[in-house]
């Protein structure tokens, strides 16, 4: 099937996807309807991609595509979900324009039905609801039973089975919001030991495992991962729980662990009674289980923990034959060595966790070092901060690039970042600190940021890598620059309002239509007139005349220095557009200039409009007319 058949509805030729053509710099080039229906909002006029979406989420991840850390996401927009395509184009190895294309799944479904996607979407929601409806209703139904008895007859025992029943359809509805919604309950992130954690799992299953084979392989024992521990532990406890209750009459449970640069694997294999292919996709969803009495809740619980603590998780199963878990958890690097020198205020520092606290016990220090070298080299910017009362600020409450990147390094928490950096870049907008000076202040902290992780490994003899430097390069400089352009976005955003809101204070200045009598109003229009002003002024013009219920209007273009082609035309269009409303114009200080303009668009003017040298002779046309008023 062709590409074009593929993004074209069926019934029509109009384009069922979304496209955007962009500058590196944001800067919105083309865009579709599509793309614009869905993305745009139409509140700012600016030009720019970041300050058009009113998405907040869609804006989030298309960061992180030009960060390069995707080039593709799946947001629901309108109860849809749309697929984005991020695609870079080079021209002479250099990058040239960013296309990002937007498809509906649903629709995309009626062109590959033969990945059968959303039959499958379909039969997972209706089996989900399946299984609600059982576990709630079942519980629901034995309450008003035992209600119904107990208005008959009230026994004590009624009320506590009715309480009890009552306490299971809670603890459903409350597991069921456990995995939708964890966020109601987040615990510390902490770093731990995996296989230390596994080992201690493993012992309260010993009765279990009497009759089951374990087969453990630790190839680094010493291995540690960050998250939050209980999450990970309840997962890994559920899936070995499932993992023996698969093989009742004995096999064999495999737990091996492993590691690569980047990531540390854990594969949990049982030999027991599998999963049917049918079935496989559906593991994770509410309330689906192949247990007789299960919920489904467990294994939903487990791929939540599991994603929400940046891991991944996939099975592989085969009905009669068992089934394998693979996990993965990113890398924390481990060093034994211990901190023996160097300044005073700085202890041992061992793992990516410890970095992070190390910037934010040494934040002050870094902060000092950095106004010292501004000082040394940029004296007029620590001149303008004292002018804005920045210095005293920064020397309070730290350098906010230091702050941002060690709240940061354990997990990128990209909306707090854009939070921080708009509440910084509109008060640096008010306050009208220029923006590239504020570049200039991010980039030298950038520097010294550096230079105290450098110090933290030189002094602490740890070292990295070449592979684990450049992960680490990357990932702090993504935090930096994330921040830079959200506060620039913000500062230019700001700004723009402000641009906005003067111009809409001089759009209503420069239009002052001016009753001198019942039914008579005189616009005098004044200074230069381009294209936007007159559109305004068309907008005002017509607005007033009806408010005023004006009858002749005097347009006076005596104070215009030059009016272009365009402009005429959209001052004849006043004319016309009052004539509508009923009303008479009379033009006065036409220049010659504006009169041969006149000629060539070919403009006529007809018996409804007169034109007069000056403002003089037309009030002395319109005396007559307010004389009979």
């Amino acid at each position: 099937m062709g590409v074009n058949n593929l993004i074209k509805s069926p019934t029509s030729n109009e384009a069922s996807y979304g496209m955007i053509e962009l500058n590196q710099d944001g800067t919105i080039l083309k865009m579709n309807t599509v793309a614009k229906r869905l993305l745009i909002s139409e509140e700012s006029d600016s030009n720019n991609l970041f300050h058009r979406i009113k998405n907040n989420e869609i804006k989030t991840k298309l960061h992180e595509c030009f960060m390069g850390k995707s080039n593709e996401f799946i947001v629901v927009i309108d109860t849809q979900p749309h697929f984005f395509l991020f695609h870079r184009t080079f021209k002479n190895e250099k990058l040239d324009k960013i296309h990002i294309f937007l498809f509906n799944l649903n629709q995309l479904q009626s062109f590959h039905d033969h990945n059968n996607w959303n039959n499958h979407l379909l039969s997972s929601v209706g089996e989900m609801a399946a299984g609600i409806a059982h576990e709630v209703r079942n519980p629901l139904t034995a309450v008003k039973g035992f209600l119904q008895l107990m208005e008959q007859n009230y026994t004590q025992e009624y009320s506590q089975i009715a309480q009890s029943e009552l306490d299971r359809a809670i603890q459903t509805l409350n597991d069921l919001m456990s995995v939708s919604k964890p966020e109601f309950f987040q615990e510390e992130h902490s770093t731990f030991n995996l296989c230390s954690e596994i080992e201690a799992i493993l012992l309260l299953f010993q009765n279990q495992l009497y009759h089951i084979h374990l087969i453990k392989k630790f190839e680094h024992e010493g291995s540690m991962i960050t998250g939050r521990k209980g999450q990970i532990k309840k997962a890994l406890f559920n899936l070995i729980k499932n993992a023996i209750e698969a093989m009742p009459d004995g096999g064999t449970l495999i737990i091996e662990q492993y590691e690569d640069a980047s990531e540390i694997h854990l594969r949990i294999t049982d030999s027991g009674v599998g999963i049917p292919k049918d079935k496989l996709r559906l593991l994770g969803t509410p309330f689906f289980s192949l247990k007789q009495d299960g919920k489904g809740m467990g294994l939903a619980q487990v791929f939540n923990a599991i994603q929400s603590n940046n891991g991944k998780i996939r099975v592989t199963s085969e009905a009669g034959q068992g089934t394998t878990f693979y996990l993965s958890f990113t890398k924390i690097l481990r060093h034994t060595n211990s901190y023996t020198g160097g300044h005073s205020m700085i202890n041992t520092v061992n793992t990516k966790v410890e970095l992070a606290q190390f910037l934010q016990d040494n934040l002050d220090f870094y902060t000092k070092e950095w106004i010292q070298y501004l000082q040394r080299n940029k004296s007029y910017l620590t001149t303008l901060m004292k002018e804005h009362n920045l210095l005293e600020e920064y020397e309070m409450e730290g350098n906010p690039i230091i702050k941002v990147v060690a709240g940061n390094i354990l997990e990128l928490k990209t909306e707090l970042i854009m939070d921080h950096a708009r509440d910084r870049g509109s008060k640096s907008a008010k306050s009208d600190f220029p923006i590239h000076l504020s570049l200039e202040l991010f980039q030298s902290a950038r520097g010294i940021i550096w230079n105290a992780i450098k110090e933290f490994y030189s002094e602490s003899n740890n070292s990295l890598s070449m592979e684990e430097f450049f992960a680490l390069e990357r990932y702090i400089n993504d935090i930096i620059d994330l921040y830079i352009d959200s506060h620039t976005s913000y500062y230019v955003s700001y700004k723009d309002e402000l641009l906005k809101s003067h111009r809409e204070t001089f759009d209503e200045l420069s239009v002052p239509i001016i009753p001198i009598a019942e039914g008579v109003c005189i616009l005098p229009v004044v200074g230069t007139v381009d294209t936007y002003r007159a559109k305004k002024i068309r907008e005002k013009t017509l607005f007033r005349v009806k408010e005023l219920k004006a009858e002749q209007l005097i347009i006076d273009l005596s104070g215009v220095p030059y009016i272009d082609t365009s402009v005429v035309n959209h001052l004849f269009k006043i004319v016309k557009g009052i004539k509508i409303l009923g009303c008479s114009t009379i033009l006065t200080g036409i220049n010659p200039d504006t009169a041969e303009t006149m000629i060539e668009l070919g403009i006529e003017i007809d018996n409804e409009v007169k034109t007069r040298s000056d403002l003089q002779q037309a009030l002395q046309d319109i005396r007559p007319f307010i004389s009979r008023k």
